[in-house]
């Protein structure tokens, strides 16, 4: 009997401390996250689940900019791309359906996984041998800022509103630039890294090689215009690389002509003047 009585006593007293004691000692529920799968596409083929942030879409019209750092993966789990504080503008044609739908979707702050099919991504043709044929693609996006409409303008200022105009905005911008650099740089080692790792000793000569080209011909280095360029992005196959074929095609016109004159096919004839057309000199074939 006692002991019911005392037992009854401290579920009692219990009950009253947690009325009276102070807020900081109560138990408070987790935040909640917003984890429910949306169809954004209307068919399936773009997924979005959203792990934190909330509020209405920012991106929804063409011309939007979006300032993001985002991650994009096949989905096998091989990397594609990384960026820190990138900006996007929302519309852009160069960009794949998915993306763009993914972006449209986002608030300002808001944090998203997204599942994009292959009929959202690059198809049955794939981009091979980074994205296979049919294979689905995964993003993860943060929307860090919205940056105005390049469509819409009210100022002289507006009408490059991604124009950095103030030393503090350019100091900024310097910044994530360089940090977007570094961030690219380490994406880029380990994107080679993965690659070479299955690739056969031939294959590894190849991207040795072709990783030496894009060090001192690519974005960081010299620039020759290319016959095999792609306004998407797609890179042309090692072997019709700007900094292979100008020299192939000089070498080629070089060799040729040293063949012609070794041929007599064409032969230069001159006793005094070597102009064409004076006194001593003739073109014969």
């Amino acid at each position: 009997m006692v002991t019911r009585i005392r037992a009854a006593l401290l579920l009692a007293l219990a009950r009253v401390g947690a009325l009276v004691a102070p807020p900081s000692l109560r138990r408070r529920p987790a935040p909640r996250q917003a984890t429910a799968v949306q169809d954004l596409s209307g068919d399936g083929g773009v997924l979005k689940t959203a792990t934190t942030g909330d509020g209405a879409p920012a991106f929804g019209n063409d011309g939007d900019v979006a300032l993001l750092t985002y991650e994009a993966r096949t989905a096998s789990g091989q990397l594609l791309d990384r960026g820190v504080q990138t900006q996007y503008t929302v519309g852009d044609q160069q960009f794949i359906p998915g993306w763009d739908l993914c972006i449209r979707s986002l608030a300002v702050g808001e944090r998203a996984s997204f599942a994009v099919s292959s009929d959202y991504a690059y198809g049955i043709q794939g981009v091979p041998p980074a994205v296979l044929a049919n294979e689905p693609l995964t993003f993860d996006v943060t929307a860090l800022e919205y940056r105005g409409n390049i469509q819409t303008s009210a100022s002289f200022a507006s009408d490059a509103p991604l124009t950095p105009r103030t030393p503090g905005s350019i100091k900024a911008e310097f910044e994530r630039r360089q940090a977007e650099k570094a961030v690219r740089a380490s994406s880029d080692r380990a994107l080679r890294d993965e690659r070479d790792a299955e690739a056969s000793p031939l294959d590894q000569v190849k991207n040795a090689f072709g990783d030496l080209g894009d060090k001192f011909f690519g974005d960081e280095g010299f620039y020759f215009f290319g016959f095999f360029e792609s306004a998407t992005g797609e890179e042309a196959p090692w072997y019709l690389k700007p900094y292979l074929t100008f020299p192939a095609i000089f070498l080629g016109v070089a060799l040729s002509f040293y063949g012609l004159l070794q041929t007599d096919v064409i032969v230069l004839r001159g006793d005094n003047s070597p102009i064409p057309g004076q006194q001593g000199f003739t073109l014969s074939d």
